[in-house]
């Protein structure tokens, strides 16, 4: 009997193990899957999931139906700052934000007449722009495959494909001649800053976005500038995306005298200001923006004139006023979400008010802002850089 009661108490043990361990398993999931509220939709995607997986009568890719969820996650709360990024996207863009990335430096448009890829912009001192591709050729096929009825994400996969190794690209001209290069992919850095002395001591500085070391990049051009005599200072940041705020604020935070710089606001309301010192840069400036100023540009812009520091030249910018950051899931993946709202220092909301106008509105044809986009739009071509000069000398001359 004795035997009997310890076999009978062994059992029950090993159940009442085997049950806690299956509660507990239960109550990391339940916690993991947001808790009681998001419970029934993680078990809802689920069971879809299954009934692909087990039912469809075809061939499916498991990863690209989970991947095309989830940007339909994201997709359906109608924020045009907020995605979702597979481990491969959100690895290129890790190295974008280090000023860094992979590939041969262009952006493609669909040619309605071909059905092919025609080339929009060639990236400064990429290998595109090294090998010789010239902006409106049409790519035409790699390493002999035809790009024709591919779709861009194919194209720009099948380019990632050849990382770090060279390929033949195909090119076609305009008069239908074709071409065959040889390019490279490899990891490039790109200096977020350049800067020049333009004619009459007026200094030129470029900002490209504000990722990392661009704050830092932009205190070195103004003060070597300030210290080889400008005059004045032209800052650029058409076709700025923006970048990260704390690079954003050294730049500010050198340029600007004491005060409030910068307003952001959570989901709650709750505000957080970052703030200037006394230290600042005095001298007439404009900034140059555009309809692809974004973000951290339109906020650079936009308190150097709202402290009376600079006028501004171009055309109207974009009205991005929200912050993410990015969520990373356990597989490498990311979820990139607006989770504040920005304010400029004199608590106005870029977004309500459709971006920055201008003081002195000047635009540019497309060619033109092609070229801008690849470096090659020459000083002398370029409109709204030359309003932007008189308006300085115009300040210069005071």
């Amino acid at each position: 009997m004795k035997k009997r009661f310890s076999i009978l108490t062994l059992i029950l043990a090993c159940v009442l193990t085997a049950a806690l361990t299956g509660l507990c398993v239960f109550g990391v999931f339940f916690v993991k899957c947001g808790g009681e509220d998001s419970f029934p939709y993680a078990t809802k995607f689920a069971a879809v999931f299954n009934a692909i997986k087990n039912d469809y009568v075809g061939d499916v890719d498991m990863d690209k139906v989970s991947d095309a969820a989830y940007g339909a996650m994201i997709g359906s709360i109608d924020d045009r700052w907020s995605y979702y990024m597979n481990p491969e996207q959100y690895e290129e863009y890790k190295l974008y934000q280090k000023n860094s990335y992979t590939g041969i430096g262009v952006t493609i448009v669909k040619d309605d007449q071909s059905e092919l890829y025609r080339i929009a912009t060639v990236l400064e001192d990429s290998p595109a722009s090294k090998a010789g591709v010239s902006i409106g050729e049409i790519m035409c096929a790699i390493d002999g495959e035809s790009l024709a009825g591919k779709t861009s994400t194919e194209v720009k996969d099948l380019i990632a494909s050849k990382k770090d190794e060279a390929f033949d690209l195909t090119l076609r001209a305009g008069d239908g001649t074709e071409r065959t290069l040889t390019i490279g992919t490899e990891l490039i850095h790109s200096d977020p800053v350049k800067y020049e002395m333009l004619d009459d001591g007026i200094g030129y500085i470029r900002i490209k976005n504000f990722e990392t070391d661009s704050g830092e990049e932009t205190i070195k051009a103004v003060d070597d500038l300030v210290e080889r005599g400008a005059k004045g200072i032209i800052f650029d940041v058409r076709n700025n995306p923006g970048g990260f705020l704390s690079e954003l604020l050294k730049a500010l935070d050198h340029i600007l005298p004491e005060g409030d710089l910068f307003v952001s606001a959570n989901k709650a309301g709750a505000e957080k200001v970052e703030t200037s010192d006394a230290s600042c840069v005095k001298l007439p400036m404009t900034v140059l923006i555009d309809e692809n100023s974004y973000s951290a540009a339109e906020f650079f812009a936009a308190a150097l004139s709202e402290y009376d520091w600079a006028k501004l030249v171009g055309t109207h910018s974009t009205g991005k006023a929200r912050s993410q950051i990015n969520i990373e899931m356990t597989d490498g993946s990311a979820v990139h979400l607006s989770t504040n709202s920005y304010l400029t220092p004199k608590r106005v909301d870029l977004a309500k008010t459709g971006g920055l106008a201008p003081d002195v509105s000047v635009s540019i044809s497309d060619d033109d802002g092609d070229k801008l986009v690849s470096g090659l739009l020459e000083h002398d071509k370029d409109a709204q850089l030359k309003a932007a000069l008189e308006e300085i000398k115009a300040l210069v001359d005071k």
